[in-house]
């Protein structure tokens, strides 16, 4: 990994923080219980072949689950999940894991969680490692929207929330 000036690494921070996003959850079972984690870099990478991709640190403790053919459900949060948001930020040893979360589960045993704007099943086609990060690229087999509700932001470090309607 290239080592950089503290200030330089500080300022590549504070840019990016200052870059607004939808949230995420990114969601996969392990056996009989649903992994995932909170993931505010997700971007639509093609049509043909219909393809999201992903950022998860390498250090991550849901890294080592991805593998090619794993299928994954990428919800995209209402502004009313913030609580979710964080719990999927934390490891599981943190809190008490997320047998209680509701879920629908899309074609191909993707999880996502109920009361999502938008859900997405997709099946992780293939990890490239950058820096101490992957990028992850998965191909969709099923994508719908919610008719309604706002999206959870992210920016400045922070939670925000649209102040007007879409």
């Amino acid at each position: 990994m290239t080592e950089h000036p503290h200030d330089i690494t500080r300022g590549f921070k504070d840019v990016f923080s200052r870059l607004a996003s939808g949230v995420c959850v990114v969601s996969f079972w392990r056996g009989e219980s649903v992994h995932g984690f909170t993931a505010t870099s997700v971007t639509s990478v093609s049509l043909a072949p219909l393809r999201v991709l992903f950022c998860l640190s390498r250090a991550s403790e849901s890294h080592s689950s991805l593998r090619p053919g794993l299928p994954v459900g990428i919800s995209v949060l209402h502004a009313e999940q913030q609580v979710l948001s964080e719990r999927f930020a934390r490891r599981v040893g943190e809190g008490t894991g997320y047998a209680d979360v509701r879920l629908s589960q899309l074609i191909r045993h993707a999880p996502v969680l109920d009361g999502a704007i938008g859900q997405i099943a997709a099946t992780v086609v293939e990890i490239i490692p950058s820096g101490d990060h992957s990028i992850v690229l998965c191909d969709v087999t099923h994508a719908q929207a919610s008719s309604d509700g706002e999206p959870l932001l992210y920016c400045k470090r922070n939670y925000h929330r649209l102040h007007h309607s879409l």
